[in-house]
């Protein structure tokens, strides 16, 4: 027995026709929608339906008043807690001077924290600035006269920094790789400064300057603890500079020549 195909007629789907009336009830749902929706927006974005009122500042700091911080943050907070620039904020904070990061956030319904990281000084950076532990510089205003005092008790036991470059975080390196060695050798190292050529002399106490110039630093470093105690240490009191610059040795100045030749001159 044979199977012949049969043809398969084409089915006619059913068209439900749409109503003009139900195409006018979904559009004005989605306008009833749309105006319920902006109508919430704009109730929660109202800034005097949302108002700051607290400001909670957290963090390890003693350079920053709290009432810097706080008008710092108050400064936007009349826009409401919806509308805040959290991003402008923070770069407010972060512009004060001891600030190093600021990490701001809203807490509802009424709240802004602040929590804030500050500097930590390890130099000085000639007798306006300072340079931080994270080798960023940055410059405190000028206080008034009773508490520059504190300032200066503060920070006046750090090495001084200083190069017309602004190569702060070159000097700060060179510093902590050289300080051990002159712990060593009972040579204490006060500071670091260089020229407009980069010619480095360090300070130690008692206005001692130590001129490496800007060749073979490190060697010229290592030479100077070699012939400290020998021939430094025993005139330290009466030595004015220690050149090193030199292939094969040193010179040394002594204040009382220097004395005695400003005198004669």
């Amino acid at each position: 027995m044979n199977n012949v195909s049969q043809p398969v007629s084409p089915v006619e789907l059913e068209r439900t026709p749409v109503s003009g009336v139900g195409v006018v009830v979904a559009l004005t749902l989605l306008v009833v929608i749309f105006i319920i929706g902006h109508m919430t927006v704009n109730h929660f974005r109202n800034p005097g339906r949302f108002p700051i009122r607290t400001v909670v500042v957290e963090g390890a700091y003693q350079y920053t008043s709290q009432n810097q911080l706080k008008q710092r943050v108050l400064s936007q907070a009349d826009r409401g807690f919806f509308n805040l620039d959290i991003s402008t904020i923070q770069q407010e904070v972060e512009d004060l001077p001891w600030v190093d990061r600021a990490y701001v956030r809203r807490i509802w319904p009424e709240s802004i924290n602040v929590l804030i990281e500050e500097h930590t000084p390890v130099a000085r950076w000639g007798n306006e600035g300072l340079v931080s532990d994270k080798f960023k510089l940055f410059f405190p205003p000028r206080l008034a006269s009773a508490q520059d005092v504190l300032l200066t008790e503060m920070v006046g036991d750090l090495p001084v920094l200083h190069s017309p470059a602004r190569r702060h975080a070159a000097l700060l390196k060179l510093h902590r790789d050289t300080e051990p060695l002159f712990k060593a050798i009972e040579a204490p190292l006060m500071g670091i400064k260089e020229d407009e050529r980069r010619s480095v002399t360090l300070m130690l106490d008692g206005d001692v300057q130590v001129i490496i110039g800007h060749r073979l630093i490190a060697e010229r470093i290592e030479r100077f603890a070699d012939i400290f105690r020998s021939y430094v240490a025993p005139v330290y009191d009466d030595v004015a500079r220690v050149d090193m610059r030199y292939t094969n040795g040193f010179a040394m100045a002594r204040k009382s020549e220097l004395l005695n030749s400003a005198r004669v001159n």
